[in-house]
């Protein structure tokens, strides 16, 4: 085989095998908490033929400060029949004051411009308590960028919970679907 058929089909199975990673919400459900946070108005819309986003206005409904912690608990479907198997990914109990400086910092690039979440400064150390209101979402599609290439496609559940002082709150499931194709 000459080089040039040679270095075609290197090319070619290179630009093939770069997976393509598409996210799409499915629902939105809230179990408890309802003195916390009243999420009744959010859902999750089609917004085109192929998009679903998350829209609506949520109640915070007590400030939340330094004795309020969170975690992170992921499942997956892999037939997408809701039987759900617990994934060793997620993010451990801490401080929701803690998680708004770490994680929701880097990642509110998400929410500019579609949610009138507080946008902190980078840098920022602390921001507590993070105050009561009237929050609005409006079309936030989920980002792609942050799955990583090993996670397997399929049907997602993430559960956030929402602890105080070792008494569970309020929990969130939040479902979606990761596909991957090719470019």
């Amino acid at each position: 085989m000459d080089t040039s058929k040679l270095t075609f089909l290197l090319i070619y199975f290179l630009h093939c095998s770069s997976a393509d990673i598409a996210v799409q919400l499915e629902r939105f459900e809230q179990i408890g908490g309802e003195h916390l946070l009243e999420t009744s108005a959010m859902r999750v819309r089609k917004y085109n033929r192929t998009t679903f986003t998350a829209n609506g206005t949520f109640l915070l409904l007590q400030d939340i400060d330094e004795t309020y912690e969170a975690t992170l608990k992921t499942a997956y479907s892999r037939l997408g029949n809701n039987q759900f198997n617990e994934y060793p990914m997620k993010i451990p109990q801490k401080t929701l004051c803690q998680v708004i400086v770490d994680e929701y910092q880097q990642y509110q690039y998400v929410f500019q411009g579609r949610s009138n979440l507080p946008i902190l400064p980078s840098g920022t150390q602390r921001f507590c308590p993070f105050p009561k209101g009237e929050y609005w979402i409006r079309d936030l599609l989920p980002d792609a960028s942050w799955v990583p290439p090993v996670v397997p496609a399929g049907y997602w559940r993430f559960t956030v919970e929402c602890w105080r002082k070792e008494e569970l709150q309020a929990s969130w499931r939040i479902f979606l679907r990761i596909t991957k194709g090719f470019i």
